[in-house]
């Protein structure tokens, strides 16, 4: 099976810098061009199914990208992006202000780190882990895209590389990115693309690409 996960394109949030967990915001104008440009690299591969995760964000993404290649968007809310609670929306100064010590916790260990009000890390990498799984055992030896989140997408990869979740910083996602694994009964799962930006050039952002 190979597997497409990709980022949703930009909001406005994303813009700002607000922490962006499961509140549904829209894509911007950037996020639409960045969506549309994700179905190039999906151009004349079989993909089978595209799913998406039920957030607004994600959906329009999937949306662009079905209306590119001809497919049909299937919802699977276990994609969506970590519940971040009562920090969303705020920006890192703010968290600083009102969640005093929450940074140097989240900086430090975050694996198992609650969010005040929202989910753990680890609880985010195991809905989305079975996600995937699911989606390997409806689609044996095909081919598969599904739009998610930054959180989402980092937990899994940490997952595939056996990277531990508390390290998932090494695993950068930008918008719009394209990420590709793979499974096989003899290897299980292996990284084969990771945040790839090819299919952005030429389009603006605001989280410093390094396409720009």
């Amino acid at each position: 099976m190979l597997l497409y996960l990709l980022r949703h394109g930009e909001t406005d949030w994303n813009a700002q810098r607000r922490i962006q967990g499961v509140a549904d915001t829209p894509l911007n104008e950037t996020g639409f061009s960045q969506a549309r440009a994700l179905a190039a690299p999906l151009r004349g591969r079989p993909i089978a199914a595209l799913y998406t995760s039920h957030l607004r964000r994600a959906r329009q993404t999937a949306e662009a990208i079905a209306e590119a290649l001809g497919l049909e968007v299937r919802l699977e809310p276990r994609l969506a992006e970590l519940d971040q609670g009562k920090l969303e929306g705020l920006q890192i100064e703010e968290i600083e202000v009102h969640h005093n010590g929450f940074m140097a916790a989240w900086r430090s260990r975050p694996a198992h780190l609650r969010m005040p009000g929202g989910e753990t890390l680890a609880e985010l990498q195991q809905r989305a882990w079975a996600a995937i799984e699911d989606l390997r055992s409806a689609h044996p030896g095909e081919t598969v895209a599904a739009v998610s989140h930054n959180l989402a997408i980092s937990a899994v990869l940490c997952r595939v590389l056996g990277t531990d979740l508390n390290e998932f910083r090494r695993i950068r996602q930008f918008n719009a990115a394209l990420n590709l694994i793979e499974h096989s009964p003899a290897r299980g799962w292996n990284v084969v693309t990771m945040n790839s930006l090819a299919h952005l050039s030429g389009v603006p952002d605001s989280e410093g690409s390094p396409y720009l």
